[in-house]
């Protein structure tokens, strides 16, 4: 069973992930700031985490990614925004991440489990 962290401040956008992502077989563990993410990443190995990149916090998405690519670099890491913000993507592929998604549109049920299912799969072959 792969595992996933989801690190949103909005709590609907977790709620609806781990609701999701539930029946694919996937254990999903979700945090509102990242503050509460950092705590994760020091603690377990993830397989895949889901960033908003613009969390209302302190801590910005973009700290949690670095964190992720420094302590867990085998994270396949996708980044979240409702945004269109071409020098925070910029960022954000600097560092490392793997995907891309928009949301809501890539958060409509057939795109987030379809790309989850090819994360798994990849992991798995």
């Amino acid at each position: 069973m792969a595992n996933l962290l989801v690190v949103d401040d909005e709590e609907e956008i977790c709620d609806f992930v781990k609701e999701v992502l539930t029946e694919l077989n996937v254990d999903v563990k979700s945090v509102l700031t990242g503050e509460d993410a950092m705590e994760l990443i020091k603690q377990q190995e993830w397989d895949i985490a889901m960033v908003d990149l613009r969390l209302s916090t302190s801590i910005t998405g973009l700290d949690v990614i670095r964190e992720i690519k420094e302590k867990r670099s085998k994270t396949y890491v996708i980044a979240m925004t409702g945004y269109v913000d071409v020098d925070l993507r910029q960022k954000a592929e600097k560092l490392g991440v793997n995907y891309f998604l928009e949301k809501p549109g890539g958060l409509l049920i057939k795109a987030l489990t379809s790309k989850i299912n090819e994360i798994i799969s990849g992991m798995n072959s």
